[in-house]
Parts: C-alpha cells; structure tokens; sequence
C-alpha cells in the first residue's frame, strides 16, 4: 500500500496546489487544493479513483483551468513506475463533475473520476 499511497500522493501533489487524501485536509489549510481516494486495487484488476478538485472563487476559471491541466498530464493514460510494479490512470468516460456546494457558493469543487490499476513485475 504504501508504494500505490506515495506515487498517488506524488501524482496529486504535481499540480502546483497542495493534495490530501480525502477527509484529511488540515483544518488551517484553505483551497485551493485536490482531495483523492487513498485505495489499493488486486493487482491486474481496473478500479475507480475519485479525486476532488476545490477552490475558493467567484467564477469557474481557475478551477476549470486546474482540472484541464490535470486531463492534459493524464493523456490517453499514464504509467507511474512503483518499486515493484507499475500503477496506471486513465480519465474515466465521466471525468469532470462540477459539485455544488449549496451552503458556500464561492466554494467550487470539481469531481474527478478516473480508473487506476497496479501491476506487478
């Protein structure tokens, strides 16, 4: 687990905002910032990954911006080398979601859904 929670971390942590596993977020850390699944497949076996995207803001920009730039890094797919495997991302069919957060409305939060798979050497 811990190979697939480091280059998870690492992936999420590459995009110039700071990452956290889902529910984990410092209560003094304020968006923007991504949240992400923190899971371990089966070797061999496709499974969702859910990551969120979060800003405080008034518009749509910055955030749509961030997530664009998260879909370009992720392509038609992404290898990431593990110490005894390999970890793959792909964007699912639904990739981006925008969740409206009723009691905040300059809180933009993005869904992300993605399909990752591990396998060994």
């Amino acid at each position: 687990m811990t190979d697939v929670a480091t280059a998870l971390y690492e992936f999420f942590s590459g995009f110039g905002i700071p990452a956290f596993v889902e529910y984990n977020v410092p209560e003094e850390v304020s968006p923007p910032y991504i949240t992400y699944e923190l899971l371990q497949p089966d070797w061999g076996v496709n499974q969702a990954l859910r990551a969120r995207v979060w800003y405080r803001d008034t518009s749509f920009e910055r955030i749509s911006s961030k997530v664009k730039q998260m879909r370009l890094a992720i392509g038609n797919g992404i290898s990431i080398k593990l110490d005894d495997g390999v970890m793959y991302l792909w964007a699912d069919s639904y990739w981006a979601q925008n969740q409206p957060i009723d009691d905040e409305p300059n809180m933009k939060c993005v869904y992300l859904s993605m399909v990752i798979q591990v396998e060994s050497y």
